[in-house]
């Protein structure tokens, strides 16, 4: 056999080259393609991995990704498919049963999601960024393609990565559970990904315990679907919007009109209940707040009287007293809430006017919530307090990052009141904001954020604002005539219309809604928010503030480190763990 010689400079060129592909390219088929795995809490770009990478679960050497979880709770990561400058078609996902000696968790637990890639064409804030980002989770019905700088993608290196989400059953046996993923082109594996899933012997509770506010517009949902508000067929559809928004732990706002009409009749205001579905479907499903304007349904129309007036007055009282009694037969008293009609006052006519209003609340029912959007200090001392009229407060975030407002908090939280908190489109970095073009940690820490405040839940204006725009999938910027004056990708959208999925994903078209990174985070961190009033609730308060203590100091002071995060969570647990 002829020899052939190779210089030694030449034989560690070839050593150290097939070194590196097999370190960067294990388990393809092929070079130029890599298969590998990343946590949730992770915004991955066609082109970039996150400046704070989530990647403390995953194991290159072994290919392994370890995450745990309790019972009843979702664990979510990534597995990513990087082409570097290939085209690589009819990629499938393919998973097994999760196995721990005689135990069993089937494949059916686990669901991919295709992510979505839009072009944000302007920076959300300072700290935003110009680009293509991932946003939407599309069930993954149908094999997908990777084309290097096909249309609507970058050239050059892509990532395109698939959410992957398992579900733990409640029932589930407590240990460490070992399956696979693995990913072809056609009948080629592409590579697999081992997953090692922990369950720790704790169960999450069924019954919440802090709402999120959030309202699923039904002129929008209609309006993107074509169809119109009064057809069964608009029905059926907005209900699967109700119902996904209750499996993502948010209770829909303003819904309680559903089913309410308003009549005068010799000179009183007649309530009726003309549908109940609403009302047994929320019952049913869990909704934590039945929020009820205190502005009667058609009582402009129907009276024709002007605003306190003293006929006007008698109607509203006549309204909340109906209201009232029909939830105490229902059973859903208290979980009222009547909402002032007078949104964010920003002046001393508005600030009485809010008193107006929960003044005739206050003549019916003395105990009744009566909800305000403000804040318990008022903005200017000279406007008056609504201490005594309120008993919930719903207030704006900038002013958690004042000591004097965390104070009055603080004093009305010990009086026995509510305060919860919102985010809006002018609360800027280094704060939280649910834009497409932030760190993916920020919708997760809003529920630690929400922890360290002692606060009882969180509002949100909106997750379906589509009116100003033809089309979510392609325009993030919903909210083009926002009172911020900014191009904010994702304000009032955390959710898209199922009927457009084919068009932009080849993906099945989904009857309802499709879900989003930001939203599937919020779930998180709602899932550790329970976590941490379970270990209140077994003498750890004292532990529980000081594991958000340590990741979280306040609005303005809190970490984007999804390690960081993992780590906090790992530790709620093991402390439940000692104390069950």
């Amino acid at each position: 056999m002829q020899k052939v010689f190779i210089p030694a400079a030449y034989s560690l060129l070839s050593f150290y080259l097939i070194l590196f592909i097999s370190s960067v390219l294990p388990g393809t088929g092929y070079a130029g393609i890599r298969i590998w795995a990343a946590g949730s809490t992770e915004k991955i770009q066609p082109e970039n991995r996150s400046a704070l990478p989530h990647d403390r679960n995953w194991d290159e050497s072994t290919r392994t990704v370890s995450v745990n979880g309790v019972r009843g709770e979702h664990v979510p990561f990534q597995v990513v498919v990087t082409a570097d400058g290939e085209n690589v078609l009819d990629i499938t996902f393919r998973k097994s049963d999760f196995i721990m000696e005689s135990y069993i968790i089937p494949a059916g637990n686990i669901k991919f999601y295709y992510e979505h890639i839009i072009k944000v064409y302007a920076p959300s804030d300072l700290q935003g960024q110009k680009g293509y980002w991932p946003d939407a989770l599309v069930p993954l019905t149908r094999p997908f393609d990777i084309r290097s700088g096909g249309r609507g993608t970058p050239p050059g290196l892509r990532h395109q990565p698939v959410w992957t989400d398992i579900f733990i059953p409640t029932d589930q046996f407590p240990g460490t559970y070992r399956g696979s993923i693995s990913v072809f082109s056609g009948e080629k594996e592409l590579g697999e990904i081992n997953i090692e899933l922990t369950i720790w012997d704790i169960t999450m509770p069924a019954e919440r315990h802090f709402p999120a506010l959030m309202r699923i517009g039904s002129g929008d949902v209609a309006r993107m679907h074509g169809l119109n508000e009064t057809s069964p067929e608009f029905e059926a559809l907005y209900y699967r919007y109700l119902e996904h928004a209750l499996e993502y732990r948010i209770d829909p706002r303003f819904l309680m009109s559903f089913g309410m009409e308003g009549r005068i009749e010799n000179k009183n205001y007649i309530l009726s209940w003309t549908d109940r579905k609403v009302e047994n479907f929320f019952i049913e499903k869990g909704l934590m707040m039945f929020q009820v304007d205190a502005a009667p349904p058609d009582i402009h129309e129907e009276s024709g009287e002007e605003p306190f007036s003293e006929e006007y007055k008698k109607y509203v009282r006549q309204f909340i007293s109906q209201v009232i009694d029909h939830a105490k037969e229902k059973g859903w008293y208290e979980k009222l809430a009547f909402l002032c009609p007078i949104d964010e006052p920003r002046t001393a006519e508005e600030y009485e006017g809010v008193r107006r209003w929960a003044k005739l609340v206050r003549e019916v029912d003395q105990d009744v919530n009566f909800m305000v959007t403000e804040q318990p200090l008022p903005e200017n001392p000279e406007w008056g307090s609504f201490v005594g009229l309120a008993n919930y407060w719903i207030m704006h975030g900038n002013y958690l990052a004042s000591e004097a407002h965390e104070q009055a908090v603080s004093e009305r939280q010990q009086a026995g009141e509510k305060v919860i908190w919102y985010i809006s489109c002018d609360q800027r970095y280094p704060q939280p904001n649910y834009f497409i073009d932030r760190e993916a940690a920020d919708s997760r820490m809003i529920s630690w954020i929400t922890w360290r405040y002692k606060l009882g839940g969180i509002l949100y204006w909106t997750t379906t604002f589509w009116r100003e725009v033809r089309d979510p999938w392609i325009d993030p910027v919903t909210w083009k005539l926002s009172e911020c004056n900014d191009p904010l990708s994702g304000e009032g959208s955390l959710i898209y219309p199922g009927n457009l999925v084919e068009n932009y994903t080849g993906q099945e078209n989904v009857f309802g809604p499709v879900s989003s990174i930001r939203l599937e985070l919020l779930r998180e961190g709602f899932e550790e928010l329970e976590l941490l009033e379970m270990l209140k609730d077994l003498g750890g308060e004292s532990a529980a503030d000081q594991i958000t203590a340590s990741i979280c100091g306040g609005i303005r002071d809190f970490t984007r480190d999804p390690n960081a995060i993992d780590e906090a969570k790992e530790k709620i647990i093991q402390e439940i763990l000692k104390r069950k």
